[in-house]
């Protein structure tokens, strides 16, 4: 058997460029190990539905007994509520080790990426090297952890230079889109104009940027006015004029030190935290020297590129969304998800895996749908097994056949055997009902999960879901049709659906058919009503009509009007047919004698008259049938012993 060496990643959010960075960290170092590295990416906050619910399938997804190791990203997650259950999910299975990518006390061991002190070395390097006295923080918050540990590294600098930190000195946004509130922050710092400040350390590089540019349209330039500074390296800020002070964001050293913790506990060490540090990069916004690049066109041509790529996205998830809006079957929607999955860029391997029960109709439709059945057959559903469908599988361009494999694996066997892929994972959910998850391998293992992917993964969950809602309106169309041409007892026609049925089956008849009207009787119900009750008549009346559908043919129309009357019309080529039909029920009925733990017997009484189909007959003919056949059902029940118990 194929030998497999897996690493799980499970993050969220993984189109950001801390993600990417991260998972491209642990994809590299876990190949140079020679371990294939599986993510298992959720969007909480940016799909449809509630979260709480379908996206806990990810939890549901690997078989960690197939894993050598996990690495966790907790602050990914939007939902904290999906990122403790994952948590608790990852503390209790005992398979392999966890490592976990964290800022806070942590249950497993932890790498740490510390680029919150550095709000403390830039402050530093604003007071020595540019003699800034008055030095302000604008923050988020209040209850944002890094922005929180951010302002007090900023506090201890400031009190470790004994300068002081005054109440206009600290401000915080409670929205960061909002540029009403970077005015009021501007306004906040400079006393209304009155009283600048030397300088303003910011939470990160985007609010450092979005102050700059509400600054500068207020009269105000950096850093001949007062020095600016972010945290977090972003290619926005370092092509600025001037490229913006800042801190480097190692996420893809983190990754590396993830796998790398793992690797020496796989050895049998025991480390309990790794602390990567992220570094000052000086730009010319705190008043440093800087040397101009002059490669801002490069930074806008990719902005433009970017938008442009974005608007394509976006007509192109449309047009996906409209070709599967039409699409009334899975075969049909995974032709045409085929053309759209090879349009992803990088994506060399594509796979849709479904579990069996996916379209399941939900048990309360299933009961309604099924409530005619009788009570001691049971409603079929399709129960949750162990195999999973692979619905989709694209290689290289190239569409593999349609297959099952167990669900302990990610992806059938031969693919992974055949393929040195790491794999993104994304679970496919609407609201609580999952159908299973999407996994892509990047040509050379180089991650391209855009945001617009996104989209394309909701579209791919709105037609599922969509499949399935067709699926439980076929089922209670087929109830209500039930409802009004069904006998609600037995399964077979009623009444009206009877005198339709024959209609077309009379005018089937060729000259040389022959017509049977058939009547039969249950033998003495009313014995079985009185000494057993009701229930027990019905449980009889409900054997024969199961014993008259075994029988029946697509040539045969069979009814029960009411009571315990059955009535068939067939197409037979003689009136041995009809002799042949009453036979195969009586026959059913004695084996179900045989088996049956009753206190009594079901036995039936039956006539046939035959008709010949040289001039159709009308309805007049056929009733005079029936008559003839019920006169010879009553002679042969009159003829029999009548003892209906064992």
């Amino acid at each position: 058997m194929y030998q497999k060496k897996n690493i799980a990643l499970f993050i969220s959010h993984v189109y950001g460029d801390y993600q990417k960075n991260l998972c491209q960290g642990v994809i590299r170092r876990a190949e140079e190990f020679g371990y294939r590295t599986e993510i298992y990416a959720t969007n909480d906050g940016e799909d449809l539905g509630d979260y709480s619910k379908g996206e806990e399938i990810i939890m549901d997804i690997p078989n960690f007994s197939d894993l050598d190791g996990i690495i966790f990203a907790p602050g990914t997650y939007s939902s904290q509520a999906l990122c403790d259950k994952l948590r608790r999910r990852l503390k209790n299975q005992k398979h392999c080790q966890v490592v976990e990518i964290t800022e806070h006390p942590s249950d497993f061991p932890a790498i740490c990426m510390e680029n919150n002190l550095t709000a403390g070395a830039l402050t530093e390097h604003l007071i020595t090297v540019h003699q800034a006295k008055r030095i302000c923080f604008l923050g988020i918050g209040p209850d944002n952890y890094f922005s929180n540990m951010r302002k007090q590294a900023y506090e201890n600098a400031m009190a470790h230079r004994m300068l002081p930190v005054g109440p206009r000195d600290v401000y915080e946004l409670t929205d960061v889109r909002n540029e009403s509130e970077y005015l009021d922050a501007l306004n906040f710092f400079t006393e209304n104009g009155t009283n600048k400040p030397d300088a303003i350390v910011c939470y990160n590089d985007d609010v450092a940027l979005s102050f700059w540019y509400i600054a500068g349209e207020n009269g105000y330039e950096i850093p001949k006015d007062f020095a600016l500074t972010g945290c977090d390296l972003s290619d926005a800020g370092q092509n600025s004029d001037p490229p913006l002070t800042t801190v480097t964001f190692p996420s893809y050293q983190v990754g590396v030190a993830a796998v790398d913790m793992l690797m020496k506990y796989a050895k049998g060490c025991s480390d309990q935290t790794a602390t990567i540090f992220a570094e000052p990069v000086f730009g010319g916004s705190c008043g440093c020297n800087y040397q101009h690049t002059h490669m801002g066109f490069k930074y806008n041509r990719a902005l433009n590129q970017r938008i442009s790529t974005l608007e394509n996205s976006m007509f192109t998830s449309i047009k996906m969304s409209a070709a599967l809006s039409h699409v009334s079957d899975l075969d049909s929607g995974m032709d045409i998800l085929e053309e759209y999955a090879k349009l992803i860029e990088g994506c060399e391997e594509f796979y849709l895996c479904l579990y069996s029960d996916w379209d399941n109709i939900s048990s309360r439709v299933l009961a309604l749908a099924d409530a005619s059945l009788p009570e001691d057959e049971e409603a079929f559903s399709n129960s949750e097994d162990d195999t999973m469908l692979l619905a989709l599988g694209l290689r290289q361009g190239a569409r593999l056949p349609e297959c099952s494999f167990s669900k302990t694996s990610l992806l059938p066997e031969f693919l992974q055997k055949d393929s040195s892929l790491s794999y993104l994972v994304c679970p496919l959910f609407f609201e609580n009902r999952v159908f299973g998850y999407a996994a892509m391998g990047f040509r050379g293992n180089k991650l391209n999960f855009q945001f617009k992917l996104v989209q394309w993964m909701t579209n791919i969950t709105q037609l599922l879901q969509s499949l399935c809602e067709a699926k439980h309106t076929q089922a209670l169309a087929k109830h209500l049709e039930d409802i009004y041409l069904k006998d609600v007892l037995t399964g077979l026609s009623n009444h009206h659906d009877f005198m339709l049925k024959s209609q077309a089956l009379i005018a089937s008849c060729a000259p040389t058919d022959e017509l049977i009207a058939i009547k039969i009787d249950l033998d003495l119900l009313k014995t079985i009503n009185e000494q057993f009750g009701h229930n027990e008549g019905d449980f009889a009346i409900r054997a024969i009509g199961q014993a008259i559908l075994q029988a029946a043919d697509e040539n045969t129309v069979s009814a029960r009007f009411s009571g315990d009357e059955f009535y068939i019309l067939m197409k037979a080529a003689s009136q041995k047919d009809g002799e042949k039909f009453i036979s195969r029920i009586e026959e059913y009925l004695n084996h179900f004698n045989q088996l049956s733990s009753k206190p009594y017997l079901i036995h039936i009484s039956a006539g046939f008259h035959c008709l010949s189909c040289n001039h159709l007959p009308d309805a007049g003919a056929i009733d005079s049938a029936f008559d003839y056949a019920t006169e010879m059902m009553y002679e042969q029940k009159n003829h029999k012993t009548k003892n209906v118990l064992r």
